[in-house]
């Protein structure tokens, strides 16, 4: 039986001079892509649970943003806190 991804937080400074945001990270297993394994991240606000932006690594582990509209260093703050949980 395949194991289910567990959902988890990440906080980043997204806005500078801002506190800093708690994202929830719901990894999801990628059915629209043919590579086995290929997962996607939805992010949402802890408080209302509305998906901001989906999220994967491509084949040069380097995190793109496939819906959403955080700017690049956003995505690469919430990337690198994403990779920092599975360490």
């Amino acid at each position: 039986m395949q194991e289910e991804e567990e959902t988890f937080l990440v906080t980043v400074r997204i806005n500078e001079g801002l506190e800093p945001t708690t994202i929830t990270v719901v990894p999801e297993e990628n059915t629209a892509s043919a590579i086995a394994h290929d997962m996607i991240f939805k992010l949402s606000r802890e408080k209302d649970k509305e998906t901001l932006a989906v999220l994967s690594l491509d084949s040069d582990h380097c995190w793109q943003q496939i819906s959403g509209d955080f700017d690049k260093d956003e995505i690469d703050a919430i990337g690198n806190a994403i990779n920092s949980h599975y360490e």
